[in-house]
């Protein structure tokens, strides 16, 4: 289930914890923890196994039509640090995290759910920034990552072939 700041977000009945920036301005890794452990519960009352959360994208462009408020923030520090504690609560208590957006969907224009957005970044600038959340979690045991769905010509070469079909993004570089 996609249930970032908790069940709430896709059903009705049922109270919604803050979203990601909130929870980011506060810089309180135990607290996002126990937002983790308390998504954690609803879910399983639920029977649901997998949330598709954390959001570690970097909130790197204030012109982004999708991320925004879901994201911990801007310092890529700090989004890593609070989508490590949010995915320790879940996976402690019996629900896998889902690191999200791989490689990053924090710098784009255009929302992935209608169009192929594009990321004309060198393959440096995002090591330096969008790519930092997603190793330091898959450090600390992230049980999954999503990969987004975009064009990334300095990770995948082959014109219009997005992030979600290229061997070099998802072997080569998120399994490698």
């Amino acid at each position: 289930m996609d249930a970032e700041w908790g069940l709430g977000m896709r059903l009705t009945g049922v109270k919604n914890f803050p979203r990601q920036m909130m929870l980011g301005a506060g810089r309180d890794e135990s607290l996002v923890y126990e937002m983790g452990r308390l998504i954690a519960e609803q879910c399983k009352l639920l029977g649901v196994h997998i949330n598709f959360a954390p959001d570690v994208d970097i909130n790197n462009n204030p012109e982004n039509p999708v991320i925004n408020f879901r994201s911990f923030g801007e310092d890529r520090q700090w989004v890593s640090r609070l989508g490590i504690a949010y995915m320790k609560g879940r996976q402690d208590n019996g629900v896998m995290a889902s690191a999200k957006h791989f490689p990053g969907h924090g710098d784009v224009h255009t929302d992935s759910h209608l169009d192929l957005p594009l990321i004309s970044k060198t393959k440096e600038e995002l090591q330096a920034m969008e790519l930092y959340p997603f190793k330091q979690l898959a450090d600390s045991g992230v049980a999954s990552i999503m990969v987004a769905h975009l064009s990334l010509p300095a990770l995948e070469p082959e014109k219009g072939l997005p992030s979600t079909l290229s061997y070099n993004i998802i072997t080569k570089l998120l399994k490698g």
